[in-house]
């Protein structure tokens, strides 16, 4: 799996909401044309539209091998959050690192890039439910307890579930 992110500095369009359903939530994008502004996980399902980008984003999340795709995010964040954002693209589908071997990687300390993946505005596209803490599964979204913890154990087990699943073929 390949994602590259090109980072967009301006907003020209209207903003309009895209949802992209797949087994475990639905993701919500915000987009400025084909910029992705932000996007957000809702626990409730959702409808994806059949348009190129819910499914190409669908087929990401789902099941990444072999798929390139590249997407437009609208630049935000610190300069740090972004050297984090683009580190967490990296890590592999169905794998995990802890908050302190990301930090290694950046020669950061594991609180910071703990407060860059809580302050990702692009959650499904760059993938901050990989991060985990040392003792646990860490938090999710701004929450180190209920629901959005429980939906980042549905998608580690979803991608776990998928990569044996592709394993055994």
């Amino acid at each position: 799996m390949t994602l590259t992110i090109q980072w967009q500095s301006s907003i020209v369009d209207e903003l309009t909401v895209l949802d992209v359903a797949t087994e475990f939530a639905t993701l919500r994008l915000h987009l400025s044309g084909d910029v992705i502004q932000k996007s957000a996980w809702l626990l409730t399902p959702g409808d994806s539209l059949n348009q190129p980008l819910a499914q190409s984003i669908k087929r990401y999340l789902e099941n990444p091998d072999d798929l390139r795709l590249t997407v437009n995010l609208q630049k935000q964040g610190t300069s740090f959050s972004n050297r984090v954002w683009l580190e967490l693209v990296k890590i592999p589908f169905a794998e995990t690192l802890t908050y302190t071997q990301l930090a290694k990687r950046l020669g950061s300390g594991a609180r910071a890039v703990a407060n860059a993946c809580k302050n990702n505005p692009f959650p499904g596209i760059i993938p901050c439910h990989r991060v985990v803490s040392a003792n646990g599964i860490g938090g999710f979204m701004g929450q180190r307890q209920g629901e959005f913890v429980e939906l980042k154990r549905r998608i580690l087990c979803y991608e776990s579930s998928m990569r044996e699943r592709h394993a055994s073929q």
